[in-house]
């Protein structure tokens, strides 16, 4: 299967990079045959200092977030961050414009990996999925399906593919600070590019250019193609060579270990 891999870049991302892109090359160095795009937050970043991170023959470096377009939210609060609701937003809005392939390949720049390079079951394809994703069991924070819910109900003109469609009402119990049910995330996940354009619609149709209803791209994604009947494939990433470290510490040390095993065979 082609793909294409998409990262999101800003500073605090492209220093991750630095320590693990390293090791994507040396345990899954497959992602050199197939195209990679970038998108970078321009008031952070360069192209320039992209390159002295990254070597690919077969890559596009995309400014963003498209001039004029401001991100709102609470830069103290983890959830409506502007700067997290500006990445995020980038992996729908720049995959759907410019991959070309059939699915792209969604990697989080704090993903070590440590081995697999053969990693792609074709098996997950049959079924033309819109998701191709580690297995997860909640979603914070807790209302965020009750959003999207009511996200959909206040747009009825707008949303009628998904109006179509009975609403997922998944309600967390009183008093958590998360909801419980199977879903995906997206350290590490393929994503139906057609499914990914028809989301990018809806959110510029509902939210104003390049934005989405919720601070989460894989929340969003996982409900509409939940609700539009579209397929989910659950893997375990983790067991395919795939390893989130969420400290910048941890990543470190644990990209220098990987560094020093041997490389993946396919």
């Amino acid at each position: 299967m082609k793909f294409t891999t998409v990262l999101g870049v800003d500073g605090h991302h492209l220093k991750q990079l630095a320590l693990t892109w390293p090791t994507w090359i040396r345990h899954k160095p497959m992602l050199l045959d197939h195209p990679l795009l970038v998108f970078f937050d321009r008031e952070q970043v360069s192209p320039n200092d992209i390159r002295e991170v990254i070597e690919h023959d077969d890559w596009l470096c995309v400014p963003w977030p498209v001039k004029g377009v401001k991100y709102e939210g609470d830069p103290g609060d983890k959830w409506t961050d502007p700067q997290r609701c500006k990445m995020l937003s980038g992996f729908i809005h720049v995959a759907s414009s410019f991959v070309e392939t059939e699915y792209w390949l969604k990697i989080d720049t704090d993903v070590v990996a440590t081995g697999c390079n053969d990693w792609m079951d074709e098996s997950w394809f049959l079924n033309n999925p819109a998701i191709i994703s580690h297995k997860w069991t909640f979603t914070k924070p807790a209302n965020q399906m009750e959003l999207l819910d009511h996200w959909v109900w206040n747009n009825e003109n707008n949303l009628p593919e998904l109006r179509v469609r009975a609403p997922l009402q998944l309600h967390p119990k009183e008093g958590s600070d998360r909801l419980g049910h199977r879903r995906i995330i997206s350290f590490a996940g393929l994503f139906n590019t057609g499914f990914t354009e028809q989301v990018a619609k809806m959110c510029n149709d509902t939210c104003g250019p390049f934005k989405m209803p919720v601070p989460s791209q894989d929340g969003l994604m996982w409900y509409c193609a939940t609700r539009l009947g579209w397929g989910i494939e659950r893997v375990s990433m983790k067991s395919l060579g795939f390893q989130q470290w969420h400290n910048y510490r941890n990543i470190e040390r644990n990209a220098k270990e990987a560094m020093n095993v041997p490389m993946a065979q396919a």
